[in-house]
């Protein structure tokens, strides 16, 4: 697979000026709240579904349709502190995919500048999924997205999409059945996911089908990946973005989720995940630190006092990340249960 290898931003959202070196498997990006981590995701996707379309119209109607804003220029960083004017009012993205290089830029006052594609790397296929689930909300989406004004934004219209698809044939799905196998401890098999009616349904161990809107929202979540992978729209050669995945997620499975991801990465596809969790990031990490995997790599986005803009620190584990926002609050946790304790005692 064509995997992304690196992205280079300037003045765009809360970025005056950021570089990323990805791994070709799995992408960690951490940081506190505001810090960008769902507009880089959100950023990726968008040059991803736009590297063939060479109208500017086009260009910008995605960027809108995807970050769910007015104009594009919203996403143009605006100067602050007198820092450096090279790109003052304009926005600048490069993306480096396989042999290819895609540049995009525009400015606050004339919305695109253009796009530009060097190299004949073929893209591969994206799958967006946002911190909540969609099957809840799948029963007429597609045709409500087309005809009406609603407040989504266009990743539930594609990942509606992707559901839309009719499942892989048998024989098909048994190539990559191993990717979804540990799913198998929360559904009653892997073909426990179905769409009848245009509506999904569930089968939990022990019950019947349940319609989607009765299933916890953690079991919808991974009973989406599920079907991805059963319809052929989630495959070895895919690149799959997940925003918060541990979002209304009992902690219990989080290492289920990371047996998945695992799977999925080994299976050549690549991933990037934007999250709070200390758990999901820690069982990545001890992947790396404890077993070897230099799959998987991890960015910390954070802001420094007196600099302008959020900066990006990466490693190969969460030990080689020195602003760490997550471990900062468990650490802060454990320190006043100590003085709690202490006091009653």
């Amino acid at each position: 697979m064509n995997a992304i290898k690196s992205l280079s931003i300037n003045n765009f959202t809360a970025f005056r000026e950021a570089e990323f070196e990805f791994s070709p498997g799995i992408n960690v990006l951490i940081g506190e709240n505001s810090t960008g981590k769902t507009q880089i995701l959100k950023l990726i996707y968008t040059i991803l579904k736009l590297v063939e379309v060479d109208t500017s119209y086009v260009l910008f109607q995605q960027f809108e349709r995807v970050f769910n804003i007015e104009k594009i220029s919203n996403l143009v960083r605006k100067q602050v502190n007198g820092a450096d004017k090279q790109y003052e009012g304009k926005s600048g993205v490069v993306l480096r995919i396989g042999s290819s290089e895609i540049n995009i830029s525009f400015w606050e006052d004339a919305p695109i500048e253009g796009l530009s594609k060097k190299g004949s790397s073929k893209t591969p296929g994206v799958i967006f999924l946002p911190g909540h689930e969609v099957l809840s909300i799948y029963p007429g989406f597609i045709a409500a997205y087309q005809k009406r004004e609603l407040s989504f934004d266009e990743t539930i219209y594609d990942l509606c999409v992707a559901l839309n698809a009719n499942p892989l044939r048998k024989e098909k799905f048994e190539e990559v059945k191993h990717i979804v196998e540990p799913f198998e401890t929360v559904f009653d098999d892997l073909d426990s996911v179905s769409i009848k009616n245009d509506n999904f349904y569930v089968k939990l161990p022990d019950t019947e089908d349940l319609v989607a809107q009765l299933v916890a929202e953690g079991y919808r979540k991974l009973a989406t990946l599920t079907y991805l992978v059963r319809n052929g729209s989630l495959t070895p050669e895919s690149i799959l973005l997940w925003d918060e995945p541990e979002a209304n997620l009992n902690p219990k499975l989080v290492r289920i989720v990371v047996e998945f991801l695992l799977n999925l990465a080994n299976a050549g596809a690549q991933i990037f995940i934007a999250t709070h969790d200390y758990l999901l990031s820690q069982e990545l990490s001890l992947e790396a630190e404890y077993r070897g995997n230099t799959n998987i790599k991890f960015f910390s986005l954070y802001r420094e006092r007196g600099k302008d803009g959020v900066l990006v620190e990466s490693g190969d584990t969460l030990v080689d990340i020195q602003n760490n926002p997550i471990l900062e609050g468990f650490i802060t946790h454990y320190e006043r249960e100590e003085q709690l304790s202490y006091a009653v005692s």
